[in-house]
């Protein structure tokens, strides 16, 4: 009886172990499985995200730049105040040579009257007249 249990036992308990092992590695294989597609699924999500990024980061660049134009509004006011301080140096330039120029014909007009009276003097005194002569000198 001890024997026909032993081989009863081996008769039922090895199959049964057999199915569970089979079962054991299928599952495991499964779960190794089953990681490799989440993983596969984590990276796909992952390369999706990153080329969603990449693309938003290069539309924006290249959408400021074409939208930038051809020149900066403020490289144009700021030409522009170079240009207005230009004009304004010149009229500035020109008023103080006009000054100078005039103030130079009055220095001439004392000089030159100054000039006639001493040649006034001179020949009246030549002349024989004395200061009497100084203020017919004709201009």
């Amino acid at each position: 009886s001890l024997v026909t249990k032993i081989n009863s036992t081996l008769v039922n308990t090895v199959p049964l172990w057999e199915t569970q092992l089979a079962q054991a590695v299928t599952m495991q294989r499964s779960a190794e499985a089953a990681a490799a597609v989440r993983d596969a699924n984590d990276l796909t999500n992952e390369l999706l995200t990153k080329n969603a990024e990449n693309l938003r980061q290069s539309n924006k660049m290249i959408r400021t730049e074409m939208e930038r134009g051809v020149f900066d509004i403020e490289a144009v006011k700021k030409a522009n105040a170079d240009l207005i301080g230009t004009i304004q140096d010149s009229l500035q330039i020109a008023d103080e040579g006009k000054a100078r120029r005039a103030a130079a014909e009055d220095d001439l007009k004392k000089m030159e009257a100054e000039l006639r009276e001493t040649l006034a003097a001179a020949k009246a005194r030549r002349d024989g007249l004395g200061d009497t002569a100084s203020g017919a000198v004709p201009r």
